[in-house]
């Protein structure tokens, strides 16, 4: 026997409820919190970006400011050359003086006979316009170096000739005689070095 049920009476149908304003608005409302909240988030984490941003901006202008002053600091140390040139100068004129200083005390401890009156002679003779810039004095072999500079380069025979007619220097013949032009033309250099004779001891 078959019995047959209705499935679509009213009880078993099913309900549509209808959305009530109260809850609509909530909705909404919690929509529109979740938007805001959002937009928050963003915008905190745009101005934390830029805030970041405008940090390294200004770290890099300090650092660009700090290696400036650096570069500044490194060039204005760097050698006038001028003052290097005016210093290599002076210490080749200590130099020059140093040998010469040691050259006159080993003279002196050999019992450099003649030594003083070959300075001199040296000295008393120069004419005006010239002037010795070194002199060496060979006490062992008897032999008298100098070097100079003059004017005009006939001035240098007239002080040949002057001390020619120093006792000290009777005897002596001039081995080396050189006369070199200035490169800016303000005289002629020369080198004079005596030859001691066997003809006077």
């Amino acid at each position: 026997m078959t019995q047959t049920v209705n499935l679509y009476v009213q009880e078993l149908r099913p309900h549509k409820e209808r959305l009530q304003a109260g809850g609509a608005l909530a909705l909404l409302g919690l929509a529109v919190a979740m938007v805001l909240v959002i937009g928050g988030l963003l915008r905190f984490q745009n101005g934390e970006a830029r805030d970041r941003l405008s940090a390294l901006q200004q770290q890099n202008e300090k650092l660009e400011q700090t290696v400036a002053e650096l570069s500044a600091t490194v060039e204005s140390r760097q050698p006038d050359p001028a003052v290097m040139d005016a210093l290599e100068r002076i210490n080749h004129t200590i130099s020059r003086r140093q040998r010469l200083l040691a050259r006159v005390e080993s003279l002196v401890l050999q019992g450099g006979e003649g030594f003083s009156s070959s300075m001199a002679a040296l000295a008393r003779r120069i004419p005006e316009g010239v002037w010795l810039t070194g002199i060496r004095l060979e006490a062992s072999e008897g032999t008298v170096g100098f070097e100079g500079q003059a004017r005009t380069a006939d001035l240098v025979p007239v002080y040949l000739e002057r001390l020619g007619q120093e006792p000290v220097f009777a005897g002596r013949t001039f081995g080396e005689f050189r006369l070199n032009r200035q490169q800016d033309s303000r005289g002629i250099a020369f080198t004079v070095a005596t030859e001691h004779s066997g003809e006077s001891q």
